[in-house]
């Protein structure tokens, strides 16, 4: 067994011990628990003891790529890196590298990325895989699968069918997003804004739910991701949602679109994402490719605080980790919640608050429904211990994590250190 000492649950200023049993859960959270023989002890000193975090956005199959190869082989003279200013160019950009994975390198790359996010607390992680005729032997599906298998005691990882070309205007990736769920894939995915036609973009939609009825699998698209007011897939999957009985089980990523729309038609947008019960991921740091406009520049990232306060489940992750769409991205949740509540304007401890659910809680809803999560007795002990006084503080300095736990297992640490000299 092992007993957390003196602990501050949750950043809510309760001081309590924490006792975890040998199976990895919860067994007894009170004052004063006094430690049997062979029980392993931490002394928490009133450090923050919170669940783990939880990155429903990752693209796992790309990550590190922009370290590899310059722009120079695109025909780009004198440019150092892989990474592009815009979305459009970066999807284009990273189609010759997708033309050269092999399931080893996508492994390698990708069990990088995944112990990166374990280092910095998060237990429960989801990955789109890119799914198109760039990749026909779906080399990408093979490589995530080995690193799943390779970091199936430090983390849960969800694996999704991701048609980043789209379905109707890359024909053959229908039969490909058939072999890649077979293969193992958990969720499916959809990219209807990759359509050429709207009746195309909405049969994408279609596809997404009979391929997750069939598989009993939950949804996460990216919906909507560009600046175009007049893409309206969201509002499309939210009636299909309500019309199939899948509330509470899709998610829609980015939705960026509805920024751009009149605040009349967003309500309305909106109102059914809540009734949808539907998901919304907003990767703030999208802000790199989405936001590049002429003055009065745009943020590129959806209506945060509005869904927030209609009562959507809106949560956010890191998206990408140093590829053709991003060149930066560490992996920690603290970082990209930072970005998030500058973002969503979230700037008193009540709102970050708002900000560090959506690392946590919100996310946990969107990534299993149907789990238990948090730290509540019989619940597993997916914990960290992260050295700040309240959530506010812990990202504002991006705080340490000296004790990162699975299931009771004491399975990393990350401190952050500064000195003067």
């Amino acid at each position: 067994m092992l007993l957390i000492k003196k602990a501050n649950i949750n950043g809510t200023g309760t001081i309590a011990d924490i006792l975890i049993d040998e199976n990895g859960k919860y067994k007894e959270i009170s004052e004063n628990i006094t430690a049997s023989d062979g029980t392993k002890v931490i002394e928490a000193n009133s450090m923050m003891a919170c669940p783990t975090f939880v990155n429903t956005h990752m693209h796992f199959d790309k990550a590190y790529t922009s370290y590899e190869q310059g722009r120079q082989s695109f025909g780009k003279e004198n440019w150092i890196s892989s990474t592009e200013e815009t979305l459009e160019d970066a999807i284009f950009v990273m189609h010759e590298r997708i033309r050269k994975y092999t399931p080893e390198d996508v492994a390698r790359r990708a069990e990088r990325a995944i112990r990166d996010c374990v280092m910095y607390g998060t237990t429960k992680l989801r990955s789109n895989i890119d799914i198109s005729m760039l990749d026909p032997n779906l080399n990408a599906v093979k490589g995530l699968l080995l690193a799943k298998e390779a970091t199936k005691d430090i983390c849960d990882l969800q694996l999704v069918a991701f048609p980043q070309e789209g379905i109707y205007c890359d024909p053959g990736t229908d039969k490909l997003m058939e072999e890649a769920m077979e293969m193992g894939c958990d969720v499916v995915g959809g990219m209807p804004a990759a359509e050429l036609l709207d009746e195309h973009a909405r049969a994408h939609v279609d596809f997404v739910f009979d391929m997750a009825e069939k598989y009993h699998a939950l949804i996460d698209m990216h919906i909507d991701q560009s600046k175009d007011m007049f893409d309206r897939s969201l509002e499309y999957t939210a009636w299909k949602t309500m019309e199939r009985g899948w509330q509470g089980r899709v998610t829609g990523g980015h939705c960026t679109s509805i920024t751009y729309q009149n605040q009349s038609h967003a309500i309305k947008v909106m109102k059914m994402l809540k009734n949808a019960d539907v998901n919304i991921c907003a990767n703030t740091q999208t802000m790199a490719i989405m936001g590049i406009d002429q003055e009065p520049r745009t943020r590129g990232v959806t209506r945060i605080r509005e869904m927030v306060d209609m009562g959507i489940n809106v949560i956010t992750a890191q998206d990408t980790i140093c590829d053709g769409f991003h060149l930066y991205g560490t992996g920690d949740p603290l970082d990209y919640g930072l970005v998030g509540c500058y973002c969503a304007q979230y700037n008193t401890p009540e709102t970050a608050r708002i900000m560090w659910d959506m690392l946590t809680s919100r996310s946990a809803r969107a990534f299993d429904p149907d789990a238990k999560y948090g730290i509540q007795i019989g619940n597993d002990a997916d914990l960290n211990i992260v050295d700040a006084p309240s959530v506010h503080e812990a990202i504002r300095i991006r705080a340490s994590r000296p004790y990162i736990l699975r299931r009771g297992k004491v399975i990393a640490g990350f401190e952050r250190k500064a000195a003067m000299l």
